[in-house]
């Protein structure tokens, strides 16, 4: 992937809007179902060759852009300490991924397995996600460090709302991937928040 501001700002708007639904799923029991598509189906796009193909077109990144700006423009609301908590440990966990072939190989041959449910069912039917979740849960739940999400009972005890929840930080990883080849890291996000938000505004057009 090219190192430029541009793919750096769409790799973490990734990040936001995977994180934010592991925040809706876990607090609601509610997500988007078109954002929901859209992470999930980037954790099959291993062969692309371009940031923005990852998740179909820049534009539907437009809520993880929103996100980004309203988290790291310093300006209204506070930012969500949780959300940002969600992301920097994905970051973590992706680095730590690199370094076990073994792993890598154990994520590839479950996602192979996933692709070829999709053949018979929606990326969003509960199969396919149960075996995205699958792949969360025995290769990298028990790493360090450990996310733990917050949220409520009534939801994160449901096992279909949990295995959402898996699948969309299995995505988050998918994200922090392309963060990483893009050249981004953990330093960045701090040094660099505010070029993210203006090519993020940019990219919504959204005037300074």
């Amino acid at each position: 992937m090219i190192t430029s501001l541009e793919n750096q700002t769409m790799a973490m708007s990734g990040l936001f809007l995977t994180a934010e639904l592991v925040q809706s799923i876990a607090t609601s029991g509610e997500f988007d179902e078109n954002n929901m598509r859209i992470v999930l189906e980037s954790v099959f796009k291993v062969e692309a060759n371009t940031v923005e193909s990852v998740y179909g077109s820049k534009e539907n990144l437009r809520d993880g852009q929103r996100r980004l700006v309203n988290q790291l423009s310093g300006a209204g609301s506070k930012p969500d300490l949780q959300l940002t908590q969600y992301i920097l440990s994905l970051i973590k966990l992706e680095h730590k991924c690199q370094s076990d072939a073994d792993l890598l190989e154990r994520i590839r041959r479950g996602i192979e397995n996933a692709e070829q449910m999709r053949t018979h069912y929606d990326t969003l039917d509960e199969e396919v996600i149960s075996i995205l979740a699958k792949i969360y849960t025995d290769n990298i739940s028990n790493l360090s460090p450990r996310i733990v999400v917050h949220g409520a009972r009534e939801y994160l005890e449901q096992s279909s709302h949990a295995n959402r929840i898996r699948a969309c930080l299995l995505a988050g990883l998918r994200s922090a991937v392309l963060w990483r080849q893009c050249g981004g890291t953990r330093w960045k996000i701090v040094s660099g928040r505010q070029k993210y938000v203006q090519q993020a505004r940019k990219d919504l057009d959204i005037s300074e």
